[in-house]
């Protein structure tokens, strides 16, 4: 009899397993199809609601504590005068802390992220499961690949959304500052000529307290970032954030080539370590 009863439980048991996987199958086939969705470039998901804006806010509060330490922010009246237009964050990208120290400056302005791909694909697609919510969207960075998700920028922008980007594309942790991208003036002239109203980019500048020395740069991206989260307490020495004078697209220059030197030069006057 005790046997019976034990097999019994353990049949029931199988049994309750079984029906609880099958319960799991649609919520697995709406993850797989979001993930494929959120990691194409140019693919917009819905803007963040309530809950993806305090999840955003905390995992980016819980980077800073981890791997930056204090922030120290310059300029918030450059911000302040921003709130109700549209406008482009566009500062540099020296650190992968970057995208939790960016929507942090921005504070109360719910922004959308443009992405890297990889991101989105990172652990299989679990960066998209994580980010897409909370206001990010992929874009290619191979080089004539990103033409979908400037169309996906010029969008969020047109609409109203305020859009935080790196015209520098990847994170340089070495502290030296990559070729700024075409696409933040670019989308700034298409969008503003979209709605017939201006709109602003806003140079930022964030210095980190230390940065590794050239020798990061010799392995790939992710192996950079996870060795820079292991060596936290070497590098975790805060950041300071210096915010720029909006620059209006209508005043950019006709050729993009010079429009993006022109914002690249105003993100590099505002380096706190030399002015």
């Amino acid at each position: 009899m005790y046997l019976l009863h034990q097999y019994g439980i353990w049949a029931v048991a199988a049994v309750l397993l079984f029906i609880g996987c099958l319960a799991l199958i649609p919520t697995i086939k709406r993850a797989r199809r979001y993930i494929e969705n959120v990691k194409t470039c140019g693919y917009l998901p819905p803007p963040p609601n309530k809950t993806g804006l305090f999840w955003l806010k905390m995992l980016s509060r819980f980077i800073i504590f981890v791997q930056v330490g204090r922030v120290k922010i310059t300029g918030k009246a450059n911000l302040e005068q921003m709130k109700g237009k549209r406008f482009l964050a566009t500062p540099n990208h020296p650190h992968f802390a970057d995208v939790a120290v960016l929507p942090y400056v921005l504070d109360d302005i719910p922004a959308r992220y443009m992405a890297a791909r990889g991101v989105m694909t990172f652990g299989g697609g679990l960066g998209s499961l994580i980010f897409g919510p909370m206001g990010a969207f992929a874009v290619d960075l191979t080089k004539g690949k990103g033409g979908p998700a400037r169309e996906a920028a010029i969008e969020v922008v047109a609409s109203g959304q305020t859009l935080g980007m790196f015209p520098e594309g990847w994170a340089y942790l070495d502290g030296v500052m990559g070729e700024f991208k075409k696409g933040a003036v670019r989308i700034a002239k298409a969008s503003a000529e979209i709605v017939g109203e201006e709109v602003y980019l806003l140079p930022m500048y964030f210095r980190y307290g230390k940065y590794p020395g050239s020798w990061i740069r010799k392995i790939p991206p992710p192996a950079e970032y996870f060795l820079l989260l292991l060596l936290f307490p070497f590098y975790r020495r805060g950041v300071h954030v210096v915010i720029g004078e909006p620059i209006a697209a209508s005043g950019l220059p006709a050729d993009d080539v010079q429009g993006t030197a022109l914002l690249k030069q105003a993100v590099v006057a505002l380096d706190p370590a030399v002015s």
